[in-house]
C-alpha cells in the first residue's frame, strides 16, 4: 500500500458521509465508498480502493437504513448509500432504544425510526418475546444491556 493523503472521511450517527467536514452529496461516490468499506481486526473502518486504504471514522454504525419496503413477501432495506438489500436473517438488537442489525459485521447497521416503524407493522409476540415476521421468516427483537455490549 502506498502513502496517499486523501480526504478525512467521516460517517455520522445518521449515516451521513463527510469528506474534510463537508457533507458528501454525490450518491454514486457515496455508494462507491460504502461498497468498498472494510473493517480491520481492530474494529477500524477504511475504504479499500485500488490497493489503497483510506481511513474512515464512524460515529455510530457505518450503514444506515433509510427505508424498508416489501418485495414478494421479503423485507427489503434501502441504505443511505442507495443500495437495496434483503433484510438479513438474525436479530434486531435494541441498544438504548435504537435498533441495529448485522449486515456485514456485527451490529453494523442502524435502522431509522421510519424503517423500524415499517418493520413493526409485522410485529408479533410469542411467549413474552417480540418478533418481526414476514412469511416463514422471523427476526427476534432483542434488548441488549449496555454492559454486555462491545463498542459497535
Amino acid at each position: 500500500m502506498g502513502d496517499f493523503s486523501g480526504p478525512e472521511v467521516h460517517i455520522d450517527k445518521n449515516g451521513i458521509w463527510y469528506a474534510d467536514g463537508v457533507e458528501m452529496v454525490n450518491e454514486e461516490i457515496i455508494k462507491l465508498f460504502a461498497s468498498h468499506l472494510t473493517k480491520d481486526d481492530y474494529g477500524k473502518y477504511q475504504i479499500n480502493w485500488r490497493n489503497q486504504l483510506y481511513p474512515v471514522s464512524v460515529e455510530d454504525a457505518p450503514f444506515f437504513v433509510q427505508s424498508v419496503s416489501e418485495q414478494v413477501g421479503q423485507p427489503m432495506i434501502q441504505l443511505y448509500d442507495g443500495r437495496k438489500l434483503p433484510l438479513p436473517l438474525g436479530c434486531i438488537v435494541m441498544k438504548e432504544n435504537i435498533p441495529y442489525i448485522s449486515l456485514f459485521w456485527q451490529y453494523d447497521t442502524k435502522l431509522s425510526r421510519a424503517s423500524y416503524c415499517e418493520l413493526c407493522k409485522n410485529l408479533i409476540e410469542r411467549d413474552g418475546r417480540y418478533f418481526i415476521r414476514y412469511g416463514d421468516n422471523e427476526w427476534l427483537i432483542e434488548e441488549v444491556e449496555r454492559d454486555r455490549l462491545e463498542r459497535f
